[in-house]
């Protein structure tokens, strides 16, 4: 009989818990995600090794803002590692809710669907995403699934129409299936001859990989089907023989093949273990929860359950207000529950996917996303130290201060090194994030917005978010300062409130505060900046106190503000650049990073650090066109680059600050200079 164990965490054989760190959040709900292991890139590194290549993949998001996220993510324990260069992409082009994002890992593909039927499949060509197909049949997509070599899409319509057509767009064949019912889902069968409907009204239709209708088979008269799924990799990859030294992750136990289980998944919370779809005494789980997301790791067996433990207490309103958290149940083939994990979640689990050999979970509710490392066999003491020190840490920082041995230290500060590798702003310390480069070669990839004009704000406001799992992140805002010239100055996004006035809860700070209808209100904080280009993203300040720039300087000299600055009431404090208001005297409530100057014709721009650790001169950008624009358009930058250990800077021996007039053509040294056609 079924093996059941009341306590969470109380397990057989595995260990499961939610990686430590801040919560990853998106701007806006996470519906659902894929996962896929990177492959080599030349045929001289194949066969694959499976360890080598789960270590490092690709998650990939949609959202309801209609924005699919391709991110980096490793299971290496090291912060060494290198990293691609671009570790985020932010990919667009639906119109409604993504509701399904599936890859197709034998050819490198990545299918996406949306609210509205619309079907694009992605592919990714000297480092950019392109769409190659695009479908749109007007109906709601219900499913849709690669075969296990790749080369067929499966695709079902809520409606009854389905639709098989080749990994590179030809269609083979479609039906129409009448039914009184809608159908949920569809899946291939192992072998790929056979594909399998369910509906919502309990039935599994079989048809054959020509189409040819094979049986109706009624599995509950009253509860509907959610999903379907075999206990079987997704895709069938090469594989080569592994050492020991191939992987910094434990060996997983090798599991022996036995015959796929078609698992299905009720909406009443049940689950139905088959060996086939006519199978007539299944094995049944109660799993006890509602919103029931479930899917079998890739070794076929571990059946992870997701969703919210069923209230058997009375509604009344004591009970009501009771906060239950999100459960994460596991089942082994046989059906028996072997372990349960509590998540931090207190939504329902939107979806989950397995990842990096088995080895992690991810985990979405609502706009969070929650990463959950799993260990397959029993825990050694050392890991369940390392677990209970972290737990009891909280954050990586404090690791230092215990007084272990070095070598013991490393591996706790190990349970903090993040399976989401793009690095994610801590809200308290916003300002290190964007004035210091990252440890590794990525760069970061952002999306600048203008909000609303307000006339108390004195100008245009512009603020620059950061592109994550599929979201923005505001990370700078800025304001023109000139009708005249395109010229700005550059906020400290230093927090002015309370510390847990933006940390209390992360998720919620993070998803309010991207909403895009944003006049200039971020809940994050409202003194940030919002100009960036790929090379300017990492230079940014502390505000130990101010440097005047040539315009403060000019406007304190005339003994008024500059003509250029709009003026605001007293009590609105509004930050117009005058030197007396650049002085840092701990009353000032607007600090600035930075200011951006041009030229009359706004082709040549110069930033001007304010910051007191900042160096005067930030940089210079010319902008060049040729007349008639016969030859192409050329931008040159010079930048200088901040270190955090010295607060010194590598000063650019092309770049001569003072001589930046409005007449002259270029600036001295040009050519040593770096150019973007």
């Amino acid at each position: 009989m079924p093996r059941n164990y009341e306590q969470p965490g109380q397990s057989v054989g595995m260990l499961a818990a939610v990686e430590h760190g801040p919560i990853l959040c998106s701007d806006s709900n996470i519906l659902c995600l894929s996962w896929k292991g990177r492959v080599p890139k030349s045929e001289k590194d194949k066969p694959v090794c499976r360890r080598r290549y789960y270590e490092e993949g690709w998650l990939a998001t949609g959202n309801g803002r209609g924005v699919v996220g391709v991110t980096f993510t490793s299971s290496h324990c090291r912060r060494d590692r290198s990293t691609p260069q671009r570790i985020n992409f932010n990919l667009r082009g639906h119109n409604s809710e993504v509701v399904l994002v599936r890859w197709n890992e034998p050819f490198q593909k990545l299918a996406t669907c949306d609210m509205e039927g619309g079907i694009f499949v992605w592919i990714q060509y000297e480092g950019r995403w392109s769409v190659e197909l695009v479908n749109d049949r007007g109906a709601q997509v219900s499913d849709f699934t690669w075969s296990h070599d790749g080369t067929q899409a499966l695709i079902a319509y809520r409606d009854g129409f389905v639709l098989v057509g080749s990994v590179s767009g030809q269609r083979h064949w479609s039906s129409e299936i009448n039914l009184e019912s809608q159908i949920t889902c569809g899946i291939w069968t192992p072998d790929d001859q056979q594909v399998l409907f369910g509906t919502a009204d309990g039935q599994v239709i079989v048809m054959d990989c020509h189409g040819r209708m094979l049986a109706h088979v009624l599995l509950h008269e009253s509860d509907g089907i959610v999903s379907m799924s075999w206990n079987c990799p997704d895709f069938l990859v090469e594989d080569s023989t592994e050492s020991d030294t191939d992987s910094d992750d434990n060996i997983l136990p090798l599991v022996r093949r036995v015959k796929p289980l078609l698992t299905v998944t009720f909406l009443s919370g049940d689950i139905s273990l088959m060996n086939n779809y006519d199978d007539l005494s299944p094995a049944i789980i109660r799993s006890g929860l509602k919103d029931v997301e479930a899917q079998w790791c890739s070794q076929g067996d571990l059946l992870a359950v997701a969703g919210m433990e069923k209230h058997g207490l009375p509604a009344d309103t004591a009970c009501a207000s009771i906060m239950r958290n999100a459960l994460v149940k596991f089942y082994n083939v046989q059906g028996e529950h072997i372990y349960t994990l509590e998540t931090p979640a207190q939504r329902p689990i939107t979806t989950i996917c397995w990842g990096h050999r088995d080895s992690r979970l991810f985990l979405a509710c609502g706009p969070a996303l929650y990463v959950v490392r799993v260990e397959h066999r029993v825990a050694s003491l050392q890991l369940l130290c390392q677990q209970g020190i972290a737990s009891a840490l909280r954050e990586e920082k404090d690791v230092g201060k215990l007084n272990m041995p070095s070598l013991l230290c490393s591996y706790v500060t190990s349970a903090f090194i993040p399976t989401i590798k793009p690095p994610i702003p801590d809200p308290n310390n916003i300002r290190d994030f964007v004035s210091y480069p990252t440890s590794g070669n990525e760069r970061l990839h952002c999306t600048m917005k203008r909000a609303e004009d307000s006339p108390e704000a004195g100008g245009p406001c512009y603020t620059l978010y950061l592109e994550y799992l599929g979201g923005l992140v505001p990370i700078l805002k800025g304001r023109r300062i000139s009708k005249l010239r395109p010229e700005f100055v550059i906020m400290d996004p230093k927090t002015e409130g309370k510390p847990e006035d933006v940390c209390v809860n992360p998720m919620i700070s993070y998803a309010d505060s991207c909403n895009c209808s944003d006049s200039s209100d971020i809940d994050l904080s409202d003194e940030w900046v919002g100009k960036k280009s790929p090379k300017l993203s990492r230079g940014n300040r502390l505000n130990m106190d101010s440097r005047k720039s040539p315009k403060l300087s000019r406007a304190n000299q005339e003994g008024q503000r500059s003509p250029r600055l709009p003026t605001r009431k007293p009590l609105v404090r509004s930050p117009s650049l005058t030197r007396r208001e650049f002085t840092m005297d701990g009353n000032t409530e607007h600090n600035y990073l930075a200011q951006v100057t041009s030229n009359i014709w706004g082709t040549k721009f110069k930033i001007v650090g304010l910051a007191s650790f900042l160096p005067a001169n930030l940089g210079a950008v010319i902008y060049k066109t040729s007349l008639l624009h016969l030859q192409p358009r050329q931008m040159t930058i010079y930048l200088p680059e901040v270190r955090k250990i010295s607060h010194d800077f590598m000063s650019l021996p092309v770049f001569n600050p003072n001589v930046f007039s409005e007449d002259e053509d270029d600036l001295p040294g040009t050519n040593d200079s770096t150019s973007f056609n």
